[in-house]
């Protein structure tokens, strides 16, 4: 079953970014060095806060939203930056593992920036990285771009990467509720998607 495409509008009032590491830190019971332990699957999640809105876009909130709660919800992104056109990137090769994506249909000379967001679609489902560092596209179009968390799942050649529009696609919270307002007002509460993987 399809995840459920939250509204566009209106935009969101804030958007809580959240890293989620299934790795830890090993602390010795004798006081020896710690050591961080890394597993693959960080992912992230996020935490959204809307605006008070008229009860007429409210109800496709609400309709979107409930249904979401089953189904999966896919959000837009929000960035504090211009974000450009960078063309129509795809991969340019499968990528099993690592933290380097090889991009190809991007706009030549376009700069990718270091905590800029993109979403990877593979397989029908959309996964969240950041760019690790800055870097430039070729004037062929093609970039090997630094990118975090760590693939993981294997991608195909041509799997579309969303740069000019990244979203999020997970689970929202497991349960909905929202306030009705003094009419015509109806005020969503904050609610979380967060990567099923």
């Amino acid at each position: 079953m399809a995840s459920i495409i939250l509204p566009a509008s209106p935009g969101v009032r804030n958007a809580k970014p959240m890293q989620l590491s299934f790795g830890g830190i090993l602390t010795p019971f004798l006081g020896g060095p710690t050591q961080r332990i890394n597993r693959l699957g960080t992912r992230w999640a996020m935490r959204f806060s809307m605006p008070p809105m008229a009860a007429e876009l409210a109800r496709r909130w609400v309709a979107a939203l409930a249904q979401g709660v089953d189904r999966g919800a896919v959000m837009a992104i929000p960035q504090d930056i211009d974000v450009g056109d960078p063309g129509a990137p795809l991969l340019s090769a499968s990528v099993t593992a690592g933290t380097t994506l090889p991009l190809k249909g991007m706009s030549a000379g376009y700069g990718v920036k270091a905590g800029q967001y993109l979403s990877i679609i593979h397989s029908g489902q959309r996964y969240v990285h950041i760019f690790g560092a800055d870097a430039n596209v070729s004037a062929g179009g093609t970039i090997n771009a630094s990118v975090w968390p760590m693939i993981r799942t294997g991608l195909f050649v041509n799997d579309v990467v969303e740069i000019a529009a990244p979203k999020i696609e997970g689970w929202l919270d497991a349960q909905f509720e929202y306030d009705i307002l003094q009419l015509p007002y109806v005020q969503l509460p904050d609610f979380t998607i967060t990567e099923r993987a």
